[in-house]
């Protein structure tokens, strides 16, 4: 856990990315689909977050 964390923290990527990540979603580039549920964004708006 602390390396990933590590490693989120010193990343030059978005706050939105970076919580999506922390709450175990991951990043699309297109709309979430059933079983996945969009639970926020990434890349600054620009992707969206998914969610088992």
């Amino acid at each position: 856990f602390f390396p990933w964390f590590f490693f989120a923290a010193s990343s030059q990527e978005a706050a939105d990315t970076v919580a999506c990540r922390q709450n175990r979603g991951s990043c699309s580039f297109v709309a979430c689909s059933a079983p996945l549920v969009d639970i926020g964004t990434c890349r600054g708006g620009k992707l969206k977050c998914c969610k088992w």
